[in-house]
């Protein structure tokens, strides 16, 4: 009787034809796991939406500030003009347009991943081995939180590209020779530097590349004879590196707070916990960052300790079993050491250990550890040294085909579990994309709302972020959809969930009783009319609300304290706001002797009224 797995087995060898090479073979399954890791993905980035800096962007955009400076100008520590410019394409989509934000990740992941295939392929060949980074690559966790957060994706994956680009031009010309090739590798490190300042570890990983598997010898031989062979490209990588870290040092803000890093905390969240479980997919357990929707990795000691073990595991086979394999870690650990040295000098200080914690910060470490556990697991094409089966290997089994494909399989599960548990925040309770689609709607469903500029919930935008956290700031794309005026008739704000609503002063101080029934106090004489307020307020900005029916439209002058407004008067009953600073305890008016009576003042905050 046939087994289950064997009759799944006839029937995926029928599917293929029986006349395609190995290399054909490869390359198929190659582009099915791209389609598959672009499906994931697509589905993680689609039910997202735009979050804190990004407003940032979108609105300097639409207040016309992106001048040529504003594109070189240094954002937090980020010197990011290419990335600026993808904000700029979103922007043609319309207002708010995430339906091309995504669309765009999706176009730049796709490019990545198809870069990772193709430096796999030409450094090590059409051979099965390359599915194997391919794969953690594709299905990385790590990756995922650049992808929900459209500020973190313009950095981050775009720098993928350019990590297998450049590292597949700079290895065909260690082979060849030709400095037209170090040219290129030394563009594509350009275009890097202009999306992500992460690009500078770029020529590290050239030189380590170069020292490591094509040179032979001591190390000081080695050394010298790769840089004699080398010079032209060594010298054009420096002086890229050179004028970029000059020009980053004389332009860029210094993060304060460093000094209060815990440095050894720090390296076990980053490099032990999340690197760990996002190395095997483990990454099953996260905890909302604030209000999120952003999540910090929470393993669990268990989850962290199953990581390492298969992940020594696996290194110690490769060890066991071909000489030159922990080469290559030469070239991963600088560079997670370098990823964890950015972040100890600047996040960390403002935000603790909990910064390593982010797994987007290890984004870009997939692609070098993609390349690192190609460059132990096979030889690499034209170098003088490089991994190859042990003569006589310390350990005498093979790992069974079905074994791996059996452990790649379990990797790609835990990972896309790992991933949908992340974007989950992203999709269903993210304050942020509530509020805002729902004010969106709101406003375009409303006639030019006059609504009051007071910040939105600071679980929808952080009060730092100020003024973007300002409806005049933060929905500026809308264009002329709505006014945020200082005084209005009939003020509008956005509730707590973004519905237009009318607004109401919550009184902490109100007037004292008119002595006119039925009127309160009446403006028609031609003076100036005070109102006492029942106490004085104290000194913080308050709002007023000044309830009157009037006969005619017109214009009046109100003053109250060190506040003094000009302000119109429609014809009919309405309810007049405007802000106050400091102490008061009195209001006077004067209408020019209208018809006006003004049956009510009420000081103190400003709230949304339910409908």
């Amino acid at each position: 009787m046939s087994t289950l797995a064997a009759d799944t087995k006839r029937a995926v060898r029928g599917w293929i034809p029986a006349d395609l090479s190995r290399a054909q073979k490869v390359t198929a399954v190659a582009l099915a796991l791209i389609v598959v890791q672009l499906a994931l993905r697509t589905w993680v980035v689609g039910g997202s939406w735009f979050f804190e800096d990004d407003f940032q962007f979108l609105t300097d955009i639409a207040r016309g500030e992106d001048d040529l400076a504003w594109y070189l100008r240094p954002h937090n520590v980020h010197f990011m003009p290419l990335s600026f410019v993808l904000v700029k394409v979103v922007t043609w989509g319309g207002p708010f347009a995430w339906w091309l934000a995504a669309l765009q990740t999706i176009v730049l992941q796709a490019l990545a991943s198809l870069s990772c295939w193709w430096m796999l392929r030409k450094l090590f060949g059409d051979r099965p081995a390359i599915l194997v980074p391919l794969t953690l690559y594709l299905f990385s966790v790590l990756s995922i939180p650049s992808l929900t957060w459209y500020a973190a994706m313009i950095n981050q994956i775009p720098l993928h590209s350019c990590i297998f680009l450049g590292v597949l031009a700079h290895v065909t010309y260690l082979r060849t020779r030709r400095y037209r090739y170090a040219l290129l590798a030394t563009l594509v490190c350009a275009v890097g530097m202009l999306f992500y300042v992460k690009a500078i570890a770029l020529p590290m990983v050239f030189g380590l590349l170069a020292l490591l598997y094509f040179g032979s010898g001591p190390l000081g031989r080695r050394f010298l004879a790769v840089v004699r062979r080398y010079l032209w490209g060594w010298l054009t990588y420096a002086a890229l590196g050179t004028a970029y870290l000059v020009m980053y040092f004389l332009h860029m803000p210094r993060e304060s707070g460093t000094g209060d890093t815990d440095y050894p905390a720090l390296a076990q969240s980053m490099l032990f916990d999340t690197l760990g479980t996002g190395l095997s997919g483990l990454s099953w357990s996260w905890e909302l960052l604030n209000d999120g929707p952003r999540s910090v990795t929470a393993p669990t000691t268990v989850l962290v300790t199953l990581s390492w073990l298969a992940v020594v595991a696996g290194w110690g086979y490769l060890y066991a079993t071909r000489v030159r394999a922990l080469r290559s870690l030469v070239i991963a650990i600088p560079y997670l050491l370098l990823g964890y040295g950015i972040i100890a000098v600047g996040r960390s200080g403002s935000f603790g250990a909990i910064s390593g914690n982010e797994a987007r910060y290890l984004s870009d470490a997939t692609c070098v550890l993609a390349l690192a556990l190609a460059l132990a697991m096979m030889p690499l094409r034209g170098a003088v040294e490089s991994s190859a089966r042990r003569p006589r290997p310390l350990v005498t089994f093979r790992l069974a085909r079905g074994f791996v494909v059996g452990v790649l399989v379990a990797y790609v599960a835990a990972s896309t579990w790992s991933s949908v548990t992340y974007a989950r925040p992203w999709h269903d309770g993210n304050a942020t994309k509530d509020f805002g689609l729902t004010a969106i709607a709101s406003i375009e469903e409303t006639d030019r709302p006059e609504l009051a500029d007071v910040p939105v919930p600071d679980q929808v935008m952080w009060n730092v972020n100020t003024p973007y956290n300002l409806p005049s700031w933060m929905f500026a794309p809308l264009g002329d959809r709505f006014t945020t005026p200082r005084v209005a008739n009939d003020l509008m704000m956005l509730s707590d969930e973004g519905v237009v609503s009318q607004a109401v002063v919550v009184p902490g101080v109100a007037s004292v009783p008119g002595p006119i029934d039925g009127c309160g106090y009446s403006l028609a004489g031609a003076e100036a009319v005070t109102i006492p307020l029942e106490g004085a307020t104290f000194d913080y900005p308050f709002w007023m609300a000044i309830g009157y029916l009037a006969g005619e439209d017109g214009y009046a002058a109100v003053s109250a304290g060190d506040n003094a407004y000009r302000v119109h008067l429609e014809r009919g009953l309405h309810t007049l706001f405007l802000p106050t600073v400091g102490s008061i305890d009195a209001v006077s008016i004067d209408a020019g002797g209208r018809n006006v009576c003004v049956d009510r003042v009420t000081v103190g905050t400003l709230e949304a009224m339910e409908r």
